[in-house]
């Protein structure tokens, strides 16, 4: 934090965050010092006297946990060896007054007694407690005392088999679920199916409520079509039948629309009597798309609407039929309803399918699992909020946890679930209640998190959660006389005046705030670095390009362009221009190197490698992701191929993969003339036969030959590291 100063008030607000005597809520915006506040405050309640066993800090990831659990153990292991003066400062900083020599002696101790106390400072994801609390009460939750986590391969594993028996069961004769599951491969196929088997595994614990509230004993979940205001028996096919017959759109109005029309030489009128007269001897469903096309036309943004009844009641027709016009817009109307509620119809036909797959999915899967002796993440928070809920056993084990936890702590507070503060609540309710208010203890909840950065909605994350739990326990704390503080830190330390300014501007409008944040206060950041340069540039968005591609299968599409390709492209040229134009960085003098530039994406996907090779071809030196999958990286697929091809020398495939990867960089066409009419030989056969004149091809089989050699003496990790070094494979 040098070369800035840091104002006055986020000072006030840290100290007021890390008092601990207080309870506080702390709405801190990015890079506004969060775990550094956090840390200060289980630093400070340790210097006051805290037992460091009756804290309890609680976080959202295991490196969330690790980097606060190391900020605390750093500083008091510093403590520990600091001289006198360096150390009272430090303590008159952190506390605001100067320290006496016992307390310093006790300051200096405190990284030993966290150490050593039985069970230490628990600072652990939510996840890791609500684990040591199920294995602590096990019979009271009414699992098994020896349960293990259940890994993704397990998960997938138990997945798989209840998918078994599911199509196994389905495939029996009059089976109810026979029916949801061809329904939902017919809408889907089979990647849709395995998508949908995954949703639902993910989400089983909102599923299982939702069928339970949904199917109130009613296997058909007529409930959910009547929330639609679908009755009983209610079809496509009767929806379809109420259109027709009409009132005044008759079959022997069509045929008198035909034959005006034919006496006056209108072909539009025509077969617009046709379509009616056909429609009107139609099935009832079959019909559906005719009277569409007769009555409606789609408008961009606007969706359906009536056709113009101009060009049908022109002159020589439209005088015979004056209430035409009128007509034509109801029934219109209609037939864009009709249309409309079928849909829906249909739509909640697909979801009664996928809701009774996920009946049955859900039951087994919690069968297998349960007789394994497994319990996953999900069933970790699930199990200890009903276990803490229970009228018998929920009490007196609240009672056993209360004993041993003063202070609670939440770091990343906006991805906190329902669940997860259900259990925060029921952990801190004898804080606010009977004798544990009572007892003189001071007992505090804290909890520091930004909802405008929550990112696990997907895991059932609810942003406005924060501000609603902060009213629940400030309501609870006052009740009790206790102190409360609502602290906000809106000074970052990370970015620059520019870039903030710009956030709020977007997000000064009520509408956009709202999307953004519950709080009613405006957005509002402020840098400390408010001299620091700062840039925002808005390109416009790219879209989707139509290119036809080339009928010759040989010529390159690169030229067809996707978004990814034509943005990346885009940044790379940027890139170039600055370092090629001798680019200054503001407030350093030095100008712009590759090194300099840090390019973030929303998501390591198709994107970060169409960078990547933009870069490269322009020659700017690129790190790439920081994150990869080594089995997808195309590199190690070639060396995949080349360790298959040399244990099964039959392998053409994996023969083939190597022979055209950069190890041999072979052509198409020579590999073509290789395979192409050897008959029932090998390609390493005919590899062998067509290196008997070919220097090239004589160099490709000697090398296969020494690799060979070496893969049936060497340990993988020596064969790759000789062909990646020596062999010059990894400048290839």
């Amino acid at each position: 934090m040098s070369g800035f100063v840091v104002p006055a008030d986020t000072l006030a607000a840290q100290a007021t965050a890390a008092e601990p005597s207080l309870s506080a809520w702390v709405s801190a915006n990015a890079g506004s010092g969060k775990t550094h506040v956090l840390a200060q405050r289980v630093i400070r309640l340790l210097l006051g006297g805290a037992d460091p066993s009756r804290i309890l800090c609680l976080t959202y990831t295991r490196a969330a946990a690790a980097n606060m659990a190391g900020r605390v153990f750093r500083n008091l292991a510093r403590w520990a060896t600091l001289p006198d003066a360096a150390l009272a400062g430090e303590i008159a900083d952190l506390e605001g007054r100067a320290p006496d020599a016992e307390r310093m002696a006790f300051a200096r101790r405190l990284f030993a007694r966290a150490l050593e106390t039985p069970g230490g400072l628990k600072i652990q994801t939510i996840h890791a407690f609500c684990e040591a609390v199920l294995h602590q009460f096990p019979l009271e939750a009414n699992i098994a005392g020896h349960f293990e986590m259940l890994d993704g391969q397990m998960e997938a594993a138990l997945v798989a088999e209840a998918r078994r028996e599911m199509i196994a069961t389905a495939a029996a004769e009059g089976s109810g679920l026979a029916d949801a599951f061809a329904a939902v491969l017919a809408l889907g196929g089979e990647s849709g199916l395995d998508q949908l088997l995954s949703a639902i595994v993910a989400r089983r614990d909102a599923l299982k409520g939702f069928i339970a509230e949904i199917g109130e004993g009613d296997a058909a979940f007529a409930p959910l079509f009547a929330a639609f205001g679908f009755s009983d028996g209610e079809t496509p096919e009767k929806i379809a039948a109420r259109l027709l017959p009409d009132r005044y759109f008759t079959a022997a109005l069509a045929a008198e629309i035909g034959r005006h029309a034919a006496a006056a030489g209108k072909a539009t009128a025509q077969d617009f009597a046709a379509g009616l007269a056909a429609a009107s001897q139609a099935d009832p469903l079959e019909r559906l798309p005719v009277l569409r096309g007769l009555f409606l036309t789609r408008k961009a943004g606007e969706g359906w609407v009536a056709k113009s009844t101009r060009n049908l009641m022109a002159r020589g027709v439209g005088e015979f039929f004056p209430e035409f016009p009128a007509e034509f817009e109801r029934f219109a109307a209609e037939t864009d309803e009709a249309c409309d509620r079928i849909a829906l119809h249909a739509m909640l036909s697909g979801t009664r399918a996928a809701l009774v797959v996920a009946d049955w999915l859900i039951a087994r899967y919690e069968r297998l699992k349960s007789a394994r002796g497994f319990l996953d993440f999900n069933d970790l928070i699930v199990r200890t909020v009903a276990l803490l809920s229970r009228q018998d056993a929920g009490p007196w084990v609240q009672y056993k946890l209360d004993r041993g936890i003063d202070h609670i702590l939440l770091d990343e507070a906006q991805d906190t679930s329902p669940d997860q503060w259900n259990v925060v609540k029921s952990l801190a309710e004898e804080f606010f209640a009977g004798q544990g208010a009572r007892e003189g203890r001071t007992r505090t909840i804290f909890a520091v998190g930004d909802e405008k950065q929550s990112i696990y909605s997907f895991q059932g994350a609810r942003p406005e959660s924060f501000a609603e739990t902060k009213h629940h326990f400030a309501r609870r704390v006052r009740d009790i006389d206790g102190a409360f503080a609502d602290v906000r830190l809106n000074w970052s330390f990370r970015s620059t005046a520019d870039v903030l300014s710009a956030v709020d501007t977007v997000f000064r409008l009520d509408e956009a705030r709202r999307g953004l944040s519950r709080d009613d206060a405006p957005v509002a950041h402020n840098a400390i670095r408010e001299l620091a340069p700062g840039y925002v540039e808005i390109w416009p968005s790219v879209g989707n390009a139509q290119v036809e591609e080339p009928d010759d299968w040989t010529e390159s599409i690169d030229h067809a362009k996707a978004p990814a390709v034509l943005v990346a492209e885009r940044i790379a040229d940027t890139i170039r221009d600055w370092i090629r134009g001798g680019e200054v960085i503001e407030g350093s003098g030095k100008r712009v190197a590759a090194g300099d530039v840090l390019v973030l994406v929303r998501k390591r996907d198709s994107f970060v490698h169409a960078l990547s090779r933009s870069l490269k071809n322009r020659d700017i030196p690129v790190a790439g992701a920081d994150r990869l999958l080594l089995p997808g990286h195309i590199a190690v697929k070639d060396l995949i191929a080349l360790g298959r091809m040399l244990l099964q020398p039959e392998d053409d495939l994996s023969l083939a993969a190597v022979l055209r990867s950069p190890v041999f960089g072979l052509s198409e066409e020579a590999l073509f003339g290789l395979a192409h009419g050897r008959g029932r030989k090998s390609l390493a056969a005919s590899l062998r036969e067509g290196a008997e004149g070919d220097e090239a091809l004589q160099a490709i089989v000697a090398q296969i030959a020494r690799w060979s050699n070496e893969a049936a003496f060497s340990t993988p990790f020596a064969f790759y590291s000789a062909v990646l070094g020596r062999d010059g494979v990894r400048r290839k």
